[in-house]
This record gives structure tokens, sequence and C-alpha cells, in this order.
């Protein structure tokens, strides 16, 4: 998984939390986001840059288990962006 998908990630998680979690702290392998504190309206704003940023939707609706990591949010993101049949 490319590694600027992941740094891409991790700066809009800084954003997100308006820099209470550091780029460095959420593109740790093993960070998990809600731990380190990213509350419910930074995970809004998160997923909205993600949309924005990314070009990516996510269904509030679904699961969204995945949005507890930067590895996670980039696995999705990939795999949204695969387009059917091409794996």
């Amino acid at each position: 998984m490319s590694s600027t998908l992941r740094q891409a990630i991790a700066r809009l998680v800084t954003l997100a939390s308006s820099g209470t979690i550091s780029e460095e702290q959420a593109a740790h392998p093993n960070t998990n986001l809600t731990e380190l504190g990213l509350s419910s309206l930074a995970y809004l704003k998160l997923i909205d840059a993600i949309e924005i940023e990314l070009g990516v939707d996510i269904d509030l609706e679904g699961d969204i288990s995945f949005m507890t990591s930067v590895h996670g949010i980039a696995e999705y993101v990939r795999a949204q962006r695969t387009p059917v049949g091409s794996e």
C-alpha cells in the first residue's frame, strides 16, 4: 500500500484533530485514533476531508470500523478506488 496515501490520511487526521494528534502519531501502524483522543466531531471532519480530498464516499450508516486507524482508512480508500474486476 502506498505510503503516500497513508501520509495523506495522517495529515488529514492531524487537521481534523486541530493538531491534537500529530502525523507521526496517526501514521504509526498500531495506532488507534479513538485511543489517541480523536473526538466524534473530529471523525466527522476527517470523513468529510477524505471524501473531498481523496474522492471516496464513506457511508455513515454502514460499517465504519476501518476508521479507527490510518492503515484501515488507507485500505478502504484503496479498495474503493480499485475498479471492479481489476483485482
